[in-house]
């Protein structure tokens, strides 16, 4: 968790400091926008490649190998003197922090099978803990004018001093008991909603299942892009926010995840994760419809800031479920994450475009309705992250004859 906290740590105390970059490199909104691109291209392209490190070497080398390689590439901030050599830093910004990421979840999936009960939640409740911690330290440097280069020597320095010793207690690959079906714990507590198989189901594994937690990441990703880079935006021209207020709708988004997060392993150990994250999506729905009626209207900035603050209720626990069905879909963790991941962070490339597109043909109101639907989808293929071997999986998806190979590095089939 440790790693996890560093992880988001390091990355949210940077967004504050944008503003300074920009001006110091005299980047316009165009140059600036394309710049920051560097970030998740750095991570799509190597998120296979990682997938296949994580497989072969395992996690802990690889957390071993990423930390000090994160920690140390903020301290090459001071030395950009143009877009070009940003574009770079970024892109190998994002590299290692999808070697964390990556590491780091399959780690936790091994953890969670040892545990015999869901803890990814509570490991995703200390990422979204050093988001809001990152923020509040990047603003607050910036606002005291600490130089960008001594802010990320002193978080990466301390980070690493904690994150690095931690490592000794990680779990190798492959150390999960295997558990056989029938045994009374083959699942949170043998609610056929509920079972989730521990270790991986090996070759075989359904297609359908594989896609659906694909279509939910790329869901959850793009949602939690969207309320990053156009909460703000939607409160001051759609709801009409001061410039001063419009900033709450991120910090809704962000507290309400992590509350949410802290409570999320209980919820998912009694109701299951199928039922928690369907549940929690429909609340969204209900918030997000909500703020789109209330738009510009005199209740539009609070519709706005209850809209995305149930958001951040609604995706909380989308992706920590994702992962740890991911998990059980092949022999390979490290590498059937990389490919969910991968999708994912296409989400998160795509997102601001597409609600930028949208929104220039009619309008930003308009064109917060994919989030809407994204949510719908969310709900629908929830099922999918009950694992494709319990009792009610199986069921329903037995109408799909066609089979995935997801064992090694997996592959997304094509659905005919």
């Amino acid at each position: 968790m440790s790693s996890l906290f560093l992880l988001a740590l390091l990355l949210a105390s940077w967004a504050p400091r944008i503003p300074q970059i920009k001006e110091g490199l005299e980047l316009g909104d165009g140059q600036l926008g394309l710049t920051l691109l560097g970030a998740p291209i750095g991570a799509v392209l190597t998120l296979w490649l990682i997938g296949l490190a994580v497989t072969r070497y395992g996690s802990i080398t690889m957390v071993r190998a990423g930390l000090p390689a994160y920690c140390a590439t903020g301290l090459l901030v001071p030395l950009v003197e143009g877009p070009w050599s940003l574009f770079a830093l970024l892109a190998l910004w994002g590299a290692t922090s999808s070697c964390l990421d990556i590491s780091l979840n399959t780690q936790a999936v091994g953890i969670e099978r040892c545990y015999q009960r869901p803890i990814m939640t509570s490991a995703h409740a200390a990422w979204t803990a050093g988001a809001l911690s990152g923020a509040g330290i990047g603003s607050a440097a910036a606002a005291l004018s600490v130089p960008i280069g001594v802010q990320f020597a002193v978080l990466g320095g301390l980070g690493l001093a904690a994150a690095l010793p931690a490592t000794a207690w990680m779990l190798p690959d492959g150390a999960a008991p295997e558990v056989a079906p029938g045994d009374g714990r083959d699942g949170w507590d043998g609610d056929s909603d509920r079972a989730m198989p521990r270790g991986p189901v090996g070759t075989g594994s359904r297609t359908r299942p594989f896609v659906a937690l694909c279509v939910i990441a790329f869901g959850s990703f793009l949602c939690e892009g969207v309320a990053a880079d156009w909460s703000a935006v939607y409160l001051t021209d759609v709801a009409g926010a001061a410039v001063g207020i419009a900033g709450i709708g991120f910090v809704a988004f962000t507290s309400c995840m992590f509350v949410v997060r802290l409570f999320g392993d209980r919820a998912m150990a009694r109701f299951g994760p199928t039922r928690t994250v369907r549940g929690l999506a429909v609340t969204a729905m209900v918030g997000f419809a909500l703020m789109l009626a209330l738009g510009s209207s005199a209740f539009g900035t609070v519709g706005g800031i209850v809209g995305f603050g149930t958001l951040g209720v609604g995706t909380a626990c989308v992706l920590p479920a994702v992962f740890s069905a991911t998990g059980r879909l092949g022999s390979s963790t490290g590498s059937s994450i990389a490919v969910v991941g991968t999708v994912g962070y296409v989400g998160w490339l795509c997102g601001p475009a597409l609600i930028g597109g949208l929104a220039e043909l009619a309008g930003l109101q308009f064109a917060m309705v994919v989030v809407f639907v994204l949510l719908v989808a969310i709900t629908v293929c929830a099922s999918a992250l009950r694992g494709p071997d319990s009792p009610a999986a199986a069921a329903e998806f037995t109408a799909d004859p066609g089979t995935s190979e997801i064992s090694g590095v997996p592959k997304i089939p094509e659905v005919g």
